[in-house]
């Protein structure tokens, strides 16, 4: 496929069709259009970039992708948005991206506790969670939890929703809904199935962390996709705004503000030069849509709804002098002998990638927001970006400017600020990235507050087993350092790559070092039952060279989508068994739910629910002591006035209150399921399967109410239904 990194011909920008899905042959030769975000961090949280073989205390709004590492050391948790799934670590935990792309999301989880939300599973997409001694294979939308042992001798995997798939020494069986299983052992495995248990405080402080997602007003405006999303309700509010539409107002910015203020530039293989914000709401205003500068004040314009955004490292513009102008990003930087200068670009300005890319791909992250131009036209090999009249480059304050000792080692750009210049105004556009050649110290941003604690070098190193076959490991960043100097400061192209890793063999296979396949029986005994009653494990099928299962196979299998339901209508999964109301959780039934049953062995035999997409909240929860997913996945849109930002979700007969913090979303104290209160909210449960509950407090502390957030599944936006005539509307403050 033509590949470009001097754009030349003629492009079109072209709404038709341009918000579908990327064909795989596009995927191999473009720059995923997803990426992770560490969207919430408390305790000492710890990052090891790929390509470095070094930790940092991790910064917020740091985007992850494939060869990132994270660690939670004691009291301390995570949460990494990818898409609309959202991956929750607990303490003394280390996860590593070894996989992470538009179809592919496998990971590492060497010890502790992970909590996996998915709201959408699309066809062709592969999720997995690789184990020491067990890889599980996510195969629908919804909700588990999967726990190593510090010995990484046992693994527990836990389905909330959904249908998991676990493979152990050559063999694997299906964990359904409200199961638990557990294997134990790395040489001899055995497994057991039980019902899983009623929900610790660590799933409940999940469940009040998704609340907070369900609820956010912002969904309206933005996709689900669109990680960030979540927090903008509490730091700001949508208006309308002419000629824009709706556009987003940050709260409480100091007067001379200005989008790409205050943050860092960090180095991220393949996109170069990266916009990592230190406010807690700066990453989807940063990597989506565009900045106007309305009415006396900046606003962040989303742009029409994508199914899925493509992601961008920064859109801005750098301007002034290096060697000529080069193809330039959606912000606009600056470079004047020691300084480094850039601004946002502006609604219906292009933003041109400075990594190679394809047409397709620079039509695909414009689209949403470049929707009247028709043609970009490229003449002589260069992107002529010069004679482009940005509109924000003359707004107060646009301009930001720091050195390129500052820049390039991911220090806070205000730790050394530069005065903006008349010649920094005027100067000419370089484009999307400055010609500074990255060092090791670009890495990973600089937290001053933190220092970093690294994993004990026996998880660092603990070997875990996959079904999908690893990527290659990263390429240190010392073997490619030569050539990136020689390239500009541009990132390397997939070609330049390539040709890294034929130089060494270690570099060009998979990562088989930290990665096993799980097909393979040490001892030749695989998977046994840990007692009698349990079905045996099917031998696995389909293992390819060097044992693993070809990607394409193992996403038809974990490609399972459920039905949609139809408008208006909620699927309600089955009750759980007897004995799991019996645990002491809240024992009120909903009239005329069918029964389920509980065989020798203690596994729930209660069918598998048609449906695994995530339920709105709106529906009375069903009467069992395990964990109730909430929220739909699409977003709706709205003409009207926009609602009250911020609020509480109904308390759903969970007893799910505002007790916590409101950076962790109002975390309970009750368990879900359970009677009771927490903090300052209450939930009450009735036998005819309807709810009501009072909340006081949200995670914006600015709200009270019993609205309901109807989220439908609808093939289009549109506006969200009329609450029912026996609920009141929630009321606007």
């Amino acid at each position: 496929m033509l590949r470009t990194w001097w754009f030349s011909g003629v492009m079109t920008i072209a709404a038709a069709g341009a918000l579908g899905v990327l064909t795989p042959s596009q995927l191999d030769a473009d720059p995923p259009a997803r990426v992770g975000r560490l969207d919430y961090m408390t305790g000492a949280v710890s990052f090891r970039p790929a390509g470095s073989d070094e930790w940092a205390a991790a910064v917020p709004n740091r985007p992850l992708t494939t060869g990132d590492r994270l660690w939670t050391d004691n009291d301390s948790r995570a949460e990494v948005h990818v898409g609309s799934t959202v991956i929750r670590i607990s303490s003394q935990t280390e996860l590593d991206f070894t996989a992470l792309d538009d179809n592919t999301l496998q990971v590492r989880l060497a010890q502790g506790s992970m909590n996996i939300r998915i709201r959408h599973l699309d066809d062709g997409q592969v999720y997995e969670i690789d184990a020491p001694n067990g890889a599980v294979a996510l195969g629908q939308a919804g909700e588990y939890r999967v726990d190593v042992g510090p010995d990484g001798n046992s693994t527990v995997v836990a389905v909330w929703s959904g249908n998991a798939q676990v493979t152990s020494a050559g063999s694997s069986f299906a964990v359904n809904p409200r199961q638990q299983a557990s294997i134990r052992g790395v040489d001899s495995p055995t497994y057991d199935l039980t019902d899983a248990p009623t929900p610790d405080a660590w799933d409940q402080w999940c469940v009040s962390r998704d609340q907070r997602e369900d609820n956010a007003v912002s969904a309206r405006y933005v996709s689900r996709e669109m990680p960030g999303y979540d927090d903008l309700d509490q730091y700001g509010q949508w208006r309308y705004a002419e000629g824009y539409g709706q556009v987003w107002v940050p709260a409480n910015e100091p007067a001379g503000w200005a989008p790409y203020h205050t943050g860092q530039w960090v180095w991220v293989d393949p996109w170069g030069w990266t916009w990592v914000d230190d406010a807690p709401w700066g990453y989807a205003p940063y990597h989506y849509g565009r900045w106007a500068y309305v009415g006396g004040g900046w606003a962040w314009v989303p742009g029409q709804i994508a199914p899925r955004p493509v992601y961008a490292p920064a859109l801005v513009v750098f301007v002034g002098g290096g060697p000529g102008p080069r193809p330039g990003g959606v912000a606009v930087a600056v470079g004047v002998g020691a300084a480094v200068a850039w601004f946002a670009l502006g609604p219906q300005e292009v933003y041109h990638p400075a990594y190679a890319t394809s047409p397709t791909y620079v039509r695909q992250v414009n689209v949403t927001n470049v929707t009247n131009v028709t043609n970009i036209t490229v003449v002589n090999n260069t992107t002529n970006v010069t004679s482009v009249e940005y509109r924000n480059r003359m707004a107060p304050g646009a301009i930001t400017a720091t050195t390129g000792t500052a820049f390039s080692s991911a220090r806070p750009v205000q730790s050394a600020p530069i005065a903006v210049t008349h010649e920094m105004q005027t100067a000419p556009p370089m484009g999307s990235a400055p010609a500074i050649v990255p060092t090791r110290a670009s890495l990973a941003a600089v937290n001053t507050n933190e220092s970093a604690k690294a994993p004990p070098s026996a998880i660092e190193s603990r070997a875990v087993v996959a079904n999908v076959a690893p990527r290659p490991a990263p390429i240190p960043f010392a073997a490619k350092q030569q050539a990136l100097a020689a390239n500009g400061g541009r990132p390397l192209a997939p070609a330049q790559e390539a040709a890294i890793r034929q130089s060494s063999p270690t570099l060009s296979s998979p990562n088989t070092a930290l990665v096993k396949p799980a097909s393979y029986s040490p001892n030749g005994g695989g998977l046994k039952p840990a007692r009698g009653g349990l079905t045996a494990a099917a031998p696995v099928a389909g293992a390819a060279g060097q044992g693993f299962v070809p990607r394409t196979v193992a996403a038809t299998h974990s490609a399972v989508r459920p039905p949609d339901a139809a408008p208006g209508t909620h699927v309600v999964p089955p009750p759980a068994s007897a004995n799991r109301v019996s645990t002491g959780a809240n024992s009120n039934t909903s009239a005329g739910s069918a029964s389920s049953t509980t065989n020798a062995s203690g596994v729930n035999n209660t069918p598998r629910p048609a449906s695994t997409v995530p339920h709105p909240p709106d529906r009375a929860a069903p009467a069992t002591a395990t964990r109730v997913p909430s929220g739909a996945a699409d977003n709706t849109t709205t003409t009207s006035k926009p609602a009250v930002v911020g609020g509480n979700p109904p308390s759903e007969n969970h007893g799910v209150g505002t007790g916590g913090t409101a950076a962790e979303g109002g975390a309970s104290g009750v368990k879900p399921g359970a009677s009771g209160s927490a903090g300052t909210g209450a939930a009450s449960g009735t036998s005819g399967g309807t709810n009501s509950g009072s909340n006081s407090g949200s995670n914006s502390g600015a709200n009270s109410g019993a609205a309901k957030q109807h989220k439908a599944k609808h093939a289009k936006p549109k506006p969200p239904p009329a609450p029912p005539k026996d609920e009141e509307k929630p009321k606007e403050k």
